[in-house]
């Protein structure tokens, strides 16, 4: 991402007034290790926004970022469509889709699970009212007028447009008192720019690197399915990550309806779930870094679980538990490698499932299969029917071929 290798990785937010002039959110921006906050060249949107995502939640924290606000996250469509967005604090987040995706069947169907789970969903760098916008509209929650690239008429018609859809409305990259004035006159109920905040860089206070041993053995409980009190005693053992959890628990929106704040460990864990935990452990396993930059090795592997959680999804769509063993198997996948050990010694000391194993150690079984699939995407290979068939433990391969072929 033309990251200067001497410098702290760095996110930005950037205000978001109401009408009455008050700070109600922030968008967060990815600005890398640069020390410009006005732009930055994103080779990788994906990757960008799980280094938000990272600092947001582990190294600076939610309460430092956002305050008692809401936060505004461009969601590029692979981050948007992968499962990594359940971490998120669904009722403080602002999911925005970008100009650059498809405003299709399969985004709206998609955008209608993320707000039944609670999140909001915002339609950005909008210049035009088209019919596709129009159409799309049922399925957001805001409308961000991209201002400098619209005129006064065509900003009333998109705010008249979303205002008639019951749709919140902000006006972004007001630079100046006659931007911010137009923009009241019209009705716009949000505003976001240069004429009242720059982004504001936040420091992720440097090196992230967590001791991969407590991670693992709370991993280890978790997934052999631990009394509670186990499980909150590994977490105690290690402080720093018990308040990282603390503030993942406070953060999310399960809970957000607790009129106090969650300050003991066992209530975080009753609350947050072993699910959630094991991939909270998973997460930030692969999120220690080097210089505070998320090294290739993590990228690879976030992908690889969405990818056969996803494929997992499709040929067994009513067997959550091994949706959640395809996921595990792909996260688990490359643990090995900062480890500097070979895969079959790292998952000896991790009690997990004879199935995740054997899909690890010797890509064995369905999880192994879909495993193997996962390695020949990211190497730009297509499996061949034949192969595929070869793969299939049962010898009957329809299931992952139509998955795969889709």
């Amino acid at each position: 991402m033309n990251i200067d290798g001497n410098s702290e990785t760095l996110i930005a937010r950037q205000s978001i007034m109401n009408r009455q002039g008050d700070c109600v959110a922030h968008e967060l921006l990815f600005r890398g290790r640069s020390q410009d906050t006005s732009a930055v060249v994103v080779d990788d949107g994906f990757a960008s926004t799980m280094m938000v995502v990272q600092n947001l939640l582990g190294r600076i924290g939610i309460e430092t970022v956002l305050g008692e606000g809401d936060g505004f996250l461009n969601c590029p469509d692979e981050f948007l469509a992968s499962g990594f967005i359940d971490i998120l604090p669904a009722r403080r987040m602002v999911l925005e889709i970008l100009e650059s995706s498809s405003l299709d069947d399969a985004l709206a169907r998609r955008c209608r699970v993320l707000r039944e789970r609670g999140f909001r969903i915002a339609l950005d760098d909008v210049r035009g009212v088209t019919p596709e916008m129009l159409a799309f509209l049922p399925n957001v929650d805001l409308v961000k007028i991209d201002w400098p690239y619209v005129d006064l008429e065509m900003a009333i018609r998109i705010t008249q447009a979303c205002h008639a859809a019951d749709k919140t409305v902000l006006a972004e990259k007001i630079e100046t008192r006659e931007d911010y004035a137009q923009a009241l006159e019209i009705g716009c109920d949000l505003f976001q720019g240069f004429y009242f905040t720059r982004p504001q860089l936040l420091k992720s206070g440097g090196s992230a690197t967590e001791n991969s041993a407590p991670l693992l053995g709370i991993l280890d409980l978790v997934l052999q399915e631990a009394d509670i009190e186990n499980i909150e005693h590994a977490l105690k053992m290690s402080p720093s990550l018990t308040v990282k959890f603390l503030r993942l628990a406070n953060s999310s929106s399960r809970w957000r309806t607790h009129v106090s704040e969650i300050t003991s460990v066992r209530k975080a864990l009753s609350l947050v779930g072993y699910r959630q935990l094991a991939r909270w452990c998973c997460f930030m396993l692969y999120g220690a870094d080097k210089n505070g930059q998320t090294d290739p090795l993590t990228q690879l592997v976030m992908r690889r679980a969405d990818f056969m959680e996803r494929i997992a999804q499709k040929i067994f769509p009513h067997d959550e538990r091994l949706q959640q063993e395809a996921y595990l198997s792909a996260l688990l996948s490359l643990a090995h490698v900062p480890l500097g050990v070979d895969a079959r010694s790292f998952m000896n000391g991790v009690a997990v499932g004879a199935a995740i194993r054997e899909a690890v150690v010797s890509h064995s079984g369905w999880l192994g299969a879909l495993l193997t699939v996962g390695e020949c995407v990211e190497r730009g290979e297509f499996p061949t029917p034949a192969q595929l068939a070869d793969l299939c433990p049962d010898g009957q391969p329809e299931a992952l071929l139509d998955s795969f072929y889709l």
